[in-house]
């Protein structure tokens, strides 16, 4: 008998995996693998992330009015983008000792740049939405830089 297993799901599964399940993955697969598993290597692309979370396209946001939609359909984006690069990983704000990274970026007429990532343990500054932070600060740079585009429609549409 024949299984045939999606490289994708493995490399998932032993993601998730303890030490324990991570080392029966390696025995059958090779550790080779799963050599490079680096979130910032998968996630290149909203659809990566998509992929990663399991998460389907964009809602409808027709029913909004038309010069909110673009805001909105950005936050949706950078919500899962966000989702994949935490990795599990969810802010816990009852835990004031635990550092949550959110880009902060520089706006004017001329240009919408990243400026700097930064973290706060028990409360966010406005424009930090508790749903955008991330677990560090080199994934809030990259995702920062990675997906401006998205990040500036969130922030000036």
């Amino acid at each position: 008998m024949t299984l045939n297993v999606d490289k994708k799901n493995v490399l998932k599964a032993w993601r998730e995996a303890d030490n324990k399940g991570k080392q029966m993955l390696e025995n059958l697969y090779g550790k080779e693998i799963f050599a490079n598993q680096n979130v910032m290597d998968r996630i290149k692309t909203f659809e990566d992330a998509m992929e990663e979370t399991g998460r389907k396209g964009v809602p409808d946001f027709s029913d909004l009015p038309k010069d909110m939609r673009r805001h909105f359909i950005a936050l949706y984006k950078m919500e899962v983008i966000t989702e994949a690069l935490n990795e599990g990983w969810k802010a816990d704000w009852d835990n004031s000792d635990e550092n949550k990274y959110y880009p902060y970026f520089i706006m004017s007429p001329s240009s919408f740049a990243f400026h700097a990532s930064s973290y706060d343990f028990a409360y966010a500054y406005a424009g930090s939405g508790s749903r955008l932070c991330l677990k560090t600060r080199e994934l809030a740079e990259y995702s920062a830089k990675q997906f401006i585009d998205i990040w500036k429609d969130i922030h000036i549409g």
